[in-house]
């Protein structure tokens, strides 16, 4: 993958006496200073990584990329042997402090819209909403485009979406210029899309073969989605009104905190949210702390994991990704929410919940939990349900000696409208009374 000129750390070099930058890896081509040079090195087949010639391109052997100010004469053959004339001058320097120290003006990004690999918590954006999801993003329409049969050609369509009154002429002409400015590089035609998704990365999801890019005004936010196949629709550029998101959008609770005096707080702030996580954990056993992450933004629920595992001395094993959601999550997600569609439940028992020792207890039915949960003697425990392993919510809290049901069910989408656990939440209130130890068998797959 190619780095963006305006962002890398570079060594401070002089070549042929003139100074200069060099990074090992390649450089996005369209982040190149405008009057500004970029020469390639390529090492020998002995040594593929010493450099021993500059030349414009190196496709094999590539053995690090120069940045100048001052261009480098090379001759006719196409290269020009260094012969020890590239010097390492010890120092580390960004494009702006290389600026700085040689008396140069900064050069302004060439790109008037930048992209960026869309984040993990951004993907979403890229697909057919519903038309209420239109309207709460601020969603103008899109545009479709493909390069032809021969990989050459430039179709598109614009697909209107959402409140037509946002289709304004300030936006069709920035639209026209983000278009003409892409046009220029990742929607020049079907080979330099495939170069340009290479170069950036981006990819939707591992193998997915589709790569995901924002770019952002003033006033707009511009999703490229790009499918680098033949034979198949290349680009999907969807565009966004921030005004209007901003307006319509209030900012949503993404978690909860409680403490054994009862008083609860929720968090729209991601940072703040985990901030009294990380505060207040470790005086849990003596507040009663307890905290619920309700947003599916997998940035902050691996935050909160990562904290509970440090308060132990361990690592978090797992990476962001495994937090994701891919398109086919997000589909099962809101599958689950439907209660006229079949689903499948997997109860289980966390015993000395977030302390040492805490073991996981799964059971074929809500009676086996129940039995299981009224028979381990610790003090933390919790009795939980997986629905169609996708989502998961605590049913009932043994915290200290008391316990107590858990109605963070009745707020979350996937749980409020299903029978089957509310008829869960009915047995264990007639069990946690002592009225109940053990009712009919609850299997996976329903009632």
């Amino acid at each position: 993958m190619r780095v963006n000129a305006y962002d890398e750390d570079f060594e401070y070099v002089e070549l042929f006496g003139k100074p200069a930058l060099l990074t090992k890896n390649r450089i996005q081509t369209d982040t190149i200073p405008e009057g500004w040079y970029c020469y390639d090195l390529r090492g020998s087949d002995t040594n593929p990584s010493e450099p021993v010639t500059v030349e414009p391109l190196v496709a094999v052997n590539h053995a690090g990329t120069i940045l100048t100010h001052e261009p480098v004469t090379i001759p006719k053959s196409g290269y020009r042997s260094l012969k020890g004339r590239l010097d390492f001058l010890g120092e580390r320097y960004s494009l702006k402090e290389f600026c700085e120290v040689r008396g140069l003006n900064y050069p302004n990004d060439p790109r008037k819209y930048a992209l960026r690999p869309a984040s993990v918590s951004e993907a979403g954006l890229f697909y057919a909403m519903t038309p209420e999801k239109d309207a709460e993003l601020g969603c103008i329409g899109h545009v479709r485009m493909d390069f032809g049969h021969g990989g050459k050609e430039f179709w598109h369509t614009w697909w209107p979406r959402g409140d037509e009154t946002l289709n304004l002429p300030e936006f069709k002409a920035e639209l026209n210029g983000v278009v003409n400015e892409l046009r220029k590089t990742v929607l020049k035609d079907l080979s330099s899309m495939s170069n340009y998704c290479y170069d950036h990365g981006g990819e939707l999801s591992k193998d997915s073969g589709q790569y995901s890019y924002v770019a952002e005004t003033e006033n707009y936010r511009y999703c490229l989605r790009c499918n680098p196949k033949p034979g198949d629709y290349q680009a999907y550029l969807t565009c966004f009104d921030k005004r209007r998101q901003e307006l319509l959008q209030e900012p949503s609770v993404i978690g909860k905190v409680s403490f054994a005096s009862g008083e609860t707080l929720a968090y729209t702030d991601p940072a703040i949210f985990l901030q009294v996580i990380r505060d207040e954990l470790p005086y849990k056993p003596s507040s009663g702390f307890q905290y619920q992450v309700l947003t599916d933004d997998p940035t902050v629920r691996k935050g909160a994991d990562d904290i509970l595992y440090d308060l132990f001395g361990e690592e978090n094993p797992r990476p962001l990704e495994d937090y994701g959601l891919t398109q086919r999550g997000r589909e099962a997600l809101k599958n689950a929410e439907n209660p006229n569609l079949p689903h499948s439940y997997r109860w289980f028992v966390v015993e000395n919940f977030a302390c040492e020792g805490e073991t996981r207890h799964d059971t074929d039915s809500l009676t086996g939990a129940i039995d299981r949960f009224n028979g381990l003697a610790c003090d933390s425990k919790r009795l939980c349900v997986t629905k169609d392993d996708v989502a998961t919510v605590y049913l009932a809290i043994a915290q200290d000696g008391e316990t107590h049901l858990d109605e963070g069910w009745r707020d979350n989408p996937r749980f409020a409208a299903d029978s089957t656990v509310q008829e869960a939440d009915a047995r264990l209130q007639l069990s946690i009374a002592g009225l109940e130890l053990s009712g009919p068998t609850m299997t996976m797959g329903g009632m």
